[in-house]
């Protein structure tokens, strides 16, 4: 019970995360800047090197997919090419919001392994979520503003991505999975990652935003927060 309690106290700061984006809509590109250097920190710091430490083989391979996946789908698939339009596919906007869903799953997934192998572990990793949900829930948000989303469907995605580590915690409390497809699941989503933070969201709050130079600084702030999340956790 204890880590579905830690995997609960996680959907609180994925609320506040994207609250702060729907509350404050006209600075969009600075959530975005945000946002996108917080995705790729996430890939660097935590998702990646965690595929790399269950190891397997494939596993930058599977970062690559994860890359290259995401930009057809968004590029070819959808005919999301980033030029002058104002608005992104809404399609490609819901695929990354299931996917930063999928990862907020295998968060809580990560939290009730860790207490399936002792206490101190699980109370460790569950920091870390914790410490990054917020992130997380601002991600949701902008990744589907930033696509031509309404509030709406932005709120609903916000709730599933809020609740799916409780879902996981449960989960990997009675299910272990083996280290090879998890390890390969997480270099995937950590490819996904990289392309939609450096190759989608970032360029779009650049081109759009009135504060260009601040969108850096958001996007580092982005990859330092993920970064301090990773040490303390």
């Amino acid at each position: 019970m204890l880590a579905l309690a830690f995997a609960a106290a996680a959907v609180l700061p994925r609320l506040l995360g994207g609250w702060s984006v729907l509350r404050r809509s006209d600075r969009l590109h600075l959530a975005m800047g945000l946002a996108g250097g917080a995705l790729i920190g996430v890939a660097a710091f935590e998702t990646l090197p965690e595929a790399v430490s269950l190891g397997g083989p494939g596993v930058f391979a599977a970062t690559i997919a994860g890359v290259l996946g995401f930009a057809v789908l968004e590029r070819r698939v959808f005919r999301h090419v980033h030029s002058g339009d104002l608005a992104c596919n809404p399609r490609a906007g819901e695929i990354g919001a299931g996917g930063l869903s999928v990862h907020a799953f295998l968060d809580g997934l990560a939290i009730g392994a860790a207490f399936s192998v002792n206490e101190k572990l699980g109370v460790l990793v569950s920091l870390a979520v914790v410490l990054h949900a917020f992130a997380d829930g601002l991600n949701t948000v902008a990744v589907l503003l930033g696509s031509g989303h309404d509030r709406r469907k932005a709120i609903r995605w916000l709730a599933v991505d809020a609740v799916s580590p409780v879902a996981g915690a449960a989960l990997g409390l009675f299910v272990g999975l083996p280290d090879g497809p998890l390890a390969a699941l997480l270099a995937f989503f950590a490819g996904m990652f990289f392309y939609l933070g450096a190759g989608s969201l970032l360029p779009r709050a650049h081109r759009f935003g009135r504060d260009r130079a601040i969108v850096y600084v958001a996007a580092l702030a982005g990859i330092g927060l993920a970064w301090a999340a990773t040490q303390l956790g």
